[in-house]
């Protein structure tokens, strides 16, 4: 059975129409087109828009997508990590395999194997006082160093300020309350009202937005109309532009100088007075 790049090659070649032209059809740069072919992932764009890739290339061939989302996904995901906190099944201590290595053929005696036992059970409850003894130790310089701080905190409750510096004290703290709030106020300047955005498609295509704190607000990639808010300024990318209109504040914005020439893909920054800035890519 063919996998599915193979199937995706076989039916361009039964289309006769040329990368190019698929291209101009399907509104997919042909390099992108190539590298699905290929199952050349990692030179695809973002994830959203290579999955609306990969379907739309699939959907005008006529063919079913699942199988390359289910590579692309693989792709996608990171390797698994072995958990840190399980043991190594070679560092784990076994008291079996202990017996068996005395179980030597030179050691016959009964005694002799019972007594490496012993002297292996003395050596473990010598560690385990010798820890107990560190641990009252530890408990003992903790015991030391809380005396030390009680006795700190008495000598600072017997000191005392006078009025006049209590007086400075206060006045001091009424200004830094004052510069904070004045602070707050200044911060909430006309540039942090929400904006009201509305975006109607009337055709294929997908629209990304964020606002002035590189927040994602929304994607979609279907017909219809959407409307939500954020504060300016804001960003927009626009898969194929002809089909997207937008306003803001009920005011219809005009990208068309955004527009990356025949990919109409559009990548551009709204202002609070509604000004247009395309961006670069």
């Amino acid at each position: 059975m063919e996998s599915w790049n193979e199937q995706l090659s076989t039916k361009i070649l039964e289309s006769e129409f040329s990368i190019k032209e698929i291209s101009d059809k399907t509104k997919i740069p042909t390099k992108f087109i190539e590298a699905i072919e290929k199952a050349d992932f990692k030179n695809l764009p973002a994830e959203i828009f290579a999955k609306s890739q990969i379907e739309r290339l699939f959907k005008f061939l006529g063919i079913d997508p699942s199988e390359a989302l289910k590579d692309y996904e693989e792709f996608l995901s990171p390797p698994k990590l072995s958990s840190e906190d399980e043991p190594l099944a070679d560092t784990k201590f076994n008291f079996h395999n202990l017996l068996d290595n005395l179980n030597l053929p030179s050691v016959s005696n009964t005694y002799l194997k019972y007594g490496g036992i012993l002297f292996i059970s003395i050596i473990l409850l010598v560690l385990m006082f010798a820890i107990t003894d560190d641990d009252e130790t530890d408990s003992t310089e903790n015991k030391e160093k809380l005396n030390v701080l009680e006795s700190l905190e008495i000598e600072n409750q017997n000191l005392s300020i006078s009025s006049s510096e209590e007086e400075i004290l206060n006045e001091n703290s009424i200004k830094k309350e004052l510069s904070s709030n004045d602070k707050i106020i200044d911060d909430l300047s006309p540039k942090d009202l929400m904006r009201k955005i509305e975006i109607v498609i009337d055709g294929e295509s997908w629209v990304v937005v964020f606002d002035k704190n590189e927040r994602l607000l929304y994607e979609l990639m279907q017909t219809g109309s959407y409307e939500l808010s954020g504060i300016s300024p804001l960003r927009f990318k626009i898969g194929y532009a002809p089909a997207t209109n937008l306003y803001i504040d009920n005011q219809k914005i005009s990208f068309s100088k955004a527009i990356k020439g025949a990919t109409n893909y559009a990548h551009f920054l709204v202002n609070e007075a509604n000004k247009v800035e395309s961006i670069r890519d």
